[in-house]
């Protein structure tokens, strides 16, 4: 299966769209006509700057930060692109798990290096001595994966990751935090003591700014300029640069979003456990520490095609696995009843 029919969503709008993690509050009225106003200032013919200096201070003091530590990139895919080639080539190891971010794939494969996986997805367990052992054991120059984990939505614990970076004080390692908001708990507070830590964050999902294609390099200041010299101009609009600095003005929007999918992910969770048992096992859901759920059934096909019948996608992984984004409580109820009548 191709990055494109992975990672990129062409459903209709008009469909219950519960395969691509987004989060289904869009930007309230007013906030809306802020930017529609802003947007009669843009210079349309004129290159975006590349000064992201207000973005920065707006995101620096939201994530506790310095200004300094950031470069602000289009999306954590540009993140993920400046990190790994600056560090992989002619068959260079990158360590990550399995399944994880296709991005990571996808780089890796594109800078000529090797993938290392460590299994999650089979026995839906993690380990860090063991994922330790086996970067020890391959020598590899670089280890990525995201926290919380996409698909499967587990989360590392803090303590594992910081025994992580002491154990690879020589080698990269990068913490992809795009759904950090909710589950909670971040390494960033570590950049300036693990000169080896690289965070990436996102708007894309709590912030509820998916169209926006904004995302950040997060680090200390000698890693920052190493990788300003690798990042590429005019990367990100000036339409995503000036909604950016609108709405990176209320920290408290993601913190808002986060607790109303945290909730709902709990009710959802728990009927969806309700539809495993009276299963008999036929279909199985995983907790989340994300705003999404895995799953694993043998009448997948079945599952998916009443699903899209009713005009409802989810995301359809190779094998018996699948995944759902948390939606809206009526979202949330239309796929619960599809459901309960496939099982």
């Amino acid at each position: 299966m191709g990055v494109y029919s992975q990672y990129i969503d062409t459903d209709s709008i008009e469909s219950i769209r519960l395969n691509s993690n987004e989060v289904y509050m869009d930007l309230d009225y007013d906030l809306k006509q802020k930017l529609k106003k802003s947007l009669s200032n843009l210079e349309f013919n004129r290159y975006p700057s590349n000064d992201m200096s207000e973005i920065k201070k707006l995101y620096a003091d939201y994530a506790d930060v310095k200004p300094e530590n950031i470069i602000v990139c289009n999306g954590s895919d540009e993140s993920l692109d400046i990190i790994i080639g600056s560090i992989i080539n002619d068959n260079k190891k990158v360590l990550t798990l399995s399944p994880d971010f296709v991005m990571y794939d996808f780089f890796t494969n594109m800078f000529k290096g090797k993938l290392v996986k460590y299994d999650v997805g089979t026995k839906m367990s993690f380990n860090m001595d063991e994922f330790i052992a086996l970067g020890k054991i391959e020598d590899v120059d670089l280890i990525v994966f995201s926290n919380p984990n996409n698909p499967t939505g587990m989360a590392v614990n803090l303590a594992d990751i910081l025994k992580l970076l002491n154990e690879f004080k020589d080698k990269t390692v990068i913490i992809d935090e795009a759904y950090y908001e909710f589950n909670g708990e971040t390494v960033l507070p570590y950049i300036n003591e693990f000169k080896n830590l690289i965070v990436t964050r996102t708007l894309s999902k709590a912030w509820g700014l998916a169209a926006l294609r904004m995302g950040f390099l997060i680090s200390n200041e000698d890693n920052i300029n190493k990788f300003m010299e690798s990042k590429v101009p005019y990367t990100v609009s000036s339409f995503s640069k000036m909604a950016a600095e609108i709405v990176l003005q209320d920290k408290q929007r993601p913190i808002r979003n986060a607790e109303i999918i945290v909730s709902e992910r709990k009710s959802l969770y728990e009927n969806l456990k309700k539809i495993e048992n009276a299963s008999h096992g036929s279909v199985v859901f995983y907790e989340s520490k994300s705003n999404y759920i895995y799953g694993r059934t043998e009448n997948k096909e079945r599952m998916l095609q009443s699903l899209a019948e009713n005009n409802i996608y989810i995301r359809n992984f190779d094998g018996s696995a699948f995944r759902i984004t948390v939606g809206s409580s009526e979202q949330n109820e239309k796929l619960l009843a599809v459901l309960n009548n496939v099982f």
